[in-house]
């Protein structure tokens, strides 16, 4: 009897041996500075770790400026995405990704009217919504106290575009700095 006990014991703490352990902190969230401050484009990002080779993730740009005084554009772009992961580390070192860029554009102008002695303008604005598909590659770092760095880069095709100047291609970037919660 206690040698079946002593081999049931050695086979539980064998198959203990053998699981693998998710770390704790399974949430990424990260912010580009130099958007923010190069251009009024607020660039953020979250991450939810899946496993140690992948994520899942949303991406958002929103752009805080106008053009000018006579022109006032408003864009954004969501992108949920897919990462898989080929460091060594949980969830770190190179990775490719594939995306789905949902991008909202607004366009106001004036149009100006002209008529026999008299001229005014009117407000209109252009409200576009596109959807695409692409790939992106890139590369993150975990530091000490779980500080996460990240540099990647995308390109996506759009569709349903109503306008002919608008480009087909959508990206997204992030030059990054963020923490593992």
């Amino acid at each position: 009897m206690r040698k079946l006990l002593l081999i049931a014991l050695l086979g539980s703490i064998s198959l203990n041996a053998q699981e693998t352990e998710t770390p704790n902190r399974q949430n990424d969230i990260m912010l580009s500075p130099i958007e923010l401050i190069a251009a009024p484009l607020l660039n953020v990002s979250y991450e939810r770790l899946l496993s140690k080779n992948s994520g899942v993730g949303i991406n958002g740009m929103f752009y805080l400026g106008n053009t000018n005084e006579n022109e006032n554009s408003g864009f954004s772009q969501i992108s949920p995405y897919y990462r898989m992961y080929f460091g060594k580390n949980y969830a770190s070192g190179f990775f490719v990704e594939g995306f789905v860029p949902i991008t909202m554009t607004k366009d106001s102008y004036y149009q100006p009217y002209y008529g026999p002695g008299y001229s005014y303008s009117t407000l209109n604005e252009d409200k576009n919504t596109t959807i695409g598909v692409g790939v992106g590659f890139g590369g993150k770092w975990v530091a000490r106290n779980n500080i996460i760095f990240e540099a990647s880069m995308g390109v996506a095709r759009r569709f349903g575009m109503d306008k002919k100047y608008d480009s087909p291609i959508a990206g997204k970037g992030m030059l990054g700095i963020g923490y593992r919660f």
